[in-house]
């Protein structure tokens, strides 16, 4: 308030308002009075305060009411207020544990602190004192919501107390960091445009709480799901994983049902279900029937006479009905099908598929059925570069953009000519490399095993198609994927699925002994298109290959496997408060590990925040950041068939 009252006139206010007429009722001048100290205690009026906490015991219960209504509606505003008028029932209700008080405390003026200490210490409340005033104020403050930071660093701001506020940003957890540090005007940020403050302030501190909330809390999640046949997707963003599952035993409910998972908590959430008329044999013969899109999730349903697209958001439409379309995957507006005719789209928002026709896919799927043929055939996509991608033994190997125009067409190799059948698997590398996996129905069996470790009747093949020129085949490899470049290699890229199955399961070897050091939960030595009754299959792979959801065939019960990212989530959400020098070795060990961008990105910046706070404790090198680059760091390697580590 610019002017107080001032305490003389806040104690002749206070004496008019006693004055009562008979019954207790005060008159017109004495509710005159009344209304002018209350209208001055919800300004913050120190002496009107303090008269009007002096007389607590004289006011009635329609008094106390009057007071509270004026109170702020900030909930830790509201603590402090209740506290300076006296009304200490009230602000016992409404903040039991006092942290709301201690919140206000730290956020105050110097003269409010004082006031608010010799409130505290009249009341004899002394846990109220220790959280408030005492050294546990700076843990209180480092471990606050978002929303309690955001009252006090405003408060900090509006006052213009930027001392203090670069003191509280360098105690915080970074998300909070990055949101305080965009409260500072330029010329408080120290270190000019290229100090840790101006780094932080740049950032987006809504993206860094997105990406650190996202993040698992443990290295596996169990989910004890419905039936025993389950396929999954996870969302773009690999906050969820959308879960459809089906009957094993004919003593199993003859249901579909479909399944959020949230990979923050663990928590599973069912958002559609369906009788036996949605469960069919089709279901039990292809992997990708459904896809989750962020907002939506695809279910494709098969049917005797055809595919229907169903999307999930939270109540179902169907998009067709039964439709000979096959395969499905990400688009840059939802999802793409494969169609006799083309392609079709799933585009969000739309009622019904879009058909792009492709007159090369037509010319070969055109007069037959194309689902007998789906496991011969295989589908990726590149949404950001609006790109697709389709395999199959009659077309040869197309990249489309999502009008329909064939750009790239590549002839498959003569082995794959050869094989008596043919299981393809794709996925780009980047806008202008993709990778193809094939193998023929001989592989996995008695007599098609290598020497030593490694499994033949399985082909790798890398193509390059860059700067307009002809594609070429830049890699060639028979036998398992990591037998040739191991998994750090894909480490951070974004593959297919499918792919994805096919690199994590295409054996190396039957003769390899002990668990697999790369995914240990998976069998030895399976078909990667074939359940293994004894083993797990793996369902699906997060972007950058840091979760992998896994199912085992029969058993009701998904896993979620995430070796390293509840590390990240863990240092993110830690207080630079509470941080150590040997944190930073956690993180030189953790990073490179972890695929997602956005969360290396993220522990590049907290390694600059622990580099200013612990300057010559740890050492990094010049920069202080950590290496971004491992061993196996994806290149274009040169075209032979010996063990490397690029792709």
């Amino acid at each position: 308030m610019a002017r107080t009252i001032g305490a003389r006139d806040a104690a002749r206010l206070a004496e008019l308002a006693a004055h009562t007429r008979a019954g207790g009722f005060r008159g017109l001048r004495a509710r005159r009075a009344w209304r002018l100290l209350v209208r001055a205690c919800a300004a913050g009026d120190p002496a009107a305060q303090d008269t009007v906490r002096g007389a607590t015991a004289d006011l009635s219960a329609e008094d106390a009411l009057e007071l509270a209504a004026a109170a702020p509606s900030q909930p830790a505003d509201h603590a402090a207020y209740l506290a300076l008028v006296g009304q200490e029932a009230q602000r016992r209700a409404l903040d039991p544990d006092g942290s709301l008080l201690a919140l206000a405390y730290r956020a105050a003026t110097p003269e409010v602190r004082v006031r608010l200490r010799t409130v505290m210490a009249a009341g004899g409340d002394t846990e109220v004192i220790r959280v408030a005033v005492t050294g546990d104020r700076r843990d209180r403050v480092a471990e606050m919501s978002y929303d309690e930071l955001d009252y006090v660093v405003r408060q900090f701001a509006e006052r213009g107390e930027w001392p203090e506020l670069r003191r509280l940003i360098r105690d915080l957890p970074l998300a909070k960091a990055a949101a305080a540090a965009g409260l500072l005007p330029e010329r408080e940020r120290a270190g000019g445009p290229d100090g840790l403050l101006s780094t932080l302030a740049r950032q987006s501190a809504g993206e860094l709480r997105s990406v650190v909330d996202r993040l698992p809390r443990k290295q596996l999640i169990e989910h004890h799901a419905f039936g025993g046949f389950h396929r999954a997707s996870f969302s773009p963003d690999s906050s969820e994983l959308a879960l459809r599952c089906t009957p094993w035993w004919k003593t199993d409910a003859q249901e579909l049902r479909v399944m959020r998972l949230r990979i923050d908590s663990g928590r599973a959430t069912e958002v559609f279900r369906r009788g036996y008329g949605w469960v069919t044999k089709w279901d039990f013969e292809d992997d990708d029937v459904i896809l989750h899109l962020g907002d939506e999730i695809l279910l494709k349903q098969g049917r005797r006479d055809g595919y229907r697209i169903v999307r999930i958001r939270p109540d179902h439409q169907t998009l067709c009905p039964p439709s000979e379309v096959v395969k499905m995957r990400r688009s840059s507006g939802g999802a793409v099908l494969v169609s006799p005719s083309g392609l079709a789209f799933a585009d969000r928002g739309a009622r019904e598929l879009r058909y792009v026709p492709v007159p090369r896919l037509a010319d070969i799927y055109g007069g037959g059925d194309l689902r007998f043929d789906m496991a011969r055939c295989a589908l990726a996509t590149l949404p950001g570069s609006r790109l697709v991608a389709f395999v199959g033994l009659g077309a040869g190997c197309l990249v489309m953009d999502e009008d329909g125009q064939v750009l790239h067409s590549m002839p498959l190799s003569d082995e794959a000519g050869r094989a008596s059948e043919f299981f393809p698997a794709l996925s780009f590398l980047s806008p202008d490399r993709l990778a193809l996996h094939w193998y023929d129905s001989g592989f996995g069996q008695d007599g098609r095993l290598g020497k030593a470790d490694d499994v033949v009747g399985q082909f790798t093949e890398v193509w390059e198609f860059s700067n307009g020129r002809a594609p070429r085949r830049t890699s060639v490899h028979e036998g398992a994927i990591r037998n040739r470049w191991p998994f750090d290699t894909w480490r951070g890229m974004v593959l297919d699925d499918s792919f994805a199955a096919r690199m994590a399961g295409s054996d190396r070897g039957r003769t390899s002994q002990g668990p697999d050091p790369d995914f240990p939960w998976l069998p030895r030595a399976f078909s990667p298109n074939q359940w293994s009754f004894h083993g797990q299959k793996l369902l699906a792979m997060s972007a950058g290959g840091d979760m992998f959801a896994v199912a085992q065939q029969s058993v009701p019960r998904v896993e979620v496997h995430s070796p390293h990212l509840p590390g990240a989530r863990e240092l993110l959400e830690q207080p630079l408060l509470h941080s150590t020098p040997q944190d930073m070795w956690r993180l030189r060990e953790l990073r490179p590990l972890i695929g997602d961008r956005a969360v290396r990105d993220a522990l590049d910046l907290l390694a600059d925040c622990l580099t200013e706070r612990f300057g010559a404790d740890i050492a990094l090198g010049a920069d202080g950041r950590v290496p971004s680059g491992g061993p196996h760091d994806i290149a274009l390697g040169p075209s032979t068939d010996k063990p490397q580590g690029t792709v």
